[in-house]
């Protein structure tokens, strides 16, 4: 089964009931708090991607009210998902990620209408997979080119759509990124072929781009080693899910409510500019990704410094 959808089926007494402790923050008054509330009611949110970040902002946002979602995975749980995977269990190992979520997902109130393509994104389904959305999060693994490539062209075939949010976890940080209808295209930035076969080369420069200001520890060679050792695996912080999820998820509200602008919020700037927060060294900063590490300098002194005390 490649679709799957769950109906929704609304109570408006018990829809207030359960955002009323949030809808105090959407606006500067009552009236302008519930016009806020009604935005989010009425809007649709695209997750490509219901991994550790994707699915636990999938039900994140259902919690905020907005009554429709369309969640798209094509992988299966295991083990090494445990750690951090919203729906990720023993006995649900083998399991699609996106019905799981969807699962869950709609048992939080069954007010939701979610949206299920078991299938993943790929390149036939991706303009149907955007339709309808107000905002898309691209939460697809970073190593997938050909659909990332597939549902980014979608977005920019669709000017309903207001913008792509992305995050993405290293170590204790991560890294928030937006693309906008005039910004640098997702293929640009990322300066791969879609057809090319993926190299240590190529992933190289994409954990570079992803992953600008890298955490302290470990160095960037024991990162790879891992990797390496690991048949190309990528090593995931249990900590940093959760981290990313309240950085997009916020910044998701604020880009459908049209108040990620003074005097409600900051701007977050498009690609090539994005959001690093580290929780290790309580730091956040927007900085530029352009294929080099932004505290290449820091992390050699600290190196250093942790290399002189052990000898």
């Amino acid at each position: 089964m490649s679709r799957i959808i769950h109906k929704a089926v609304f109570n408006e007494k018990l829809y207030s009931e359960r955002v009323n402790r949030t809808e105090v923050f959407l606006g500067r008054n009552q009236e302008e708090q519930k016009k806020a509330q009604k935005i989010l009611s009425e809007s649709t949110v695209g997750i490509a991607g219901t991994g550790g970040i994707g699915g636990a902002v999938a039900l994140r946002l259902a919690r905020f009210g907005i009554k429709k979602l369309k969640i798209a995975d094509p992988e299966t749980f295991d083990w090494s998902n445990i750690n951090r995977q919203l729906g990720a269990t023993k006995n649900n190992a083998g399991k699609n990620k996106s019905e799981t979520v969807g699962e869950i997902v709609h048992d939080l109130a069954g007010d939701v209408e979610i949206e299920v393509f078991t299938d993943g994104i790929t390149v036939e389904n991706a303009e149907e997979f955007v339709d309808g959305c107000d905002i898309v999060l691209d939460q697809l693994e970073f190593t997938v080119i050909k659909e990332r490539y597939a549902l980014h062209r979608a977005f920019r075939n669709n000017k309903n759509i207001k913008h792509v949010l992305c995050c993405a976890v290293v170590g204790w940080a991560a890294h928030l990124y937006k693309f906008e209808h005039d910004s640098m295209t997702f293929e640009d930035w990322y300066g791969v072929d879609e057809d090319q076969e993926i190299n240590a080369e190529i992933i190289d420069r994409m954990i570079k781009l992803i992953a600008a200001k890298f955490p302290h520890f470990p160095a960037y060679s024991e990162l790879r080693r891992w990797m390496q050792d690991n048949n190309g695996a990528v090593p995931i912080f249990a900590g940093a899910p959760p981290l990313a999820e309240g950085i997009l998820v916020p910044r998701t509200i604020l880009g459908l409510l049209g108040k990620e602008y003074s005097p409600y919020a900051k701007w977050l700037p498009p690609i090539p500019q994005m959001y690093a927060y580290d929780a290790a060294t309580l730091t956040g900063e927007i900085i530029t990704s352009d294929g080099h590490f932004k505290n290449a300098d820091e992390q050699k002194i600290i190196w250093d410094r942790f290399d002189a005390a052990a000898g």
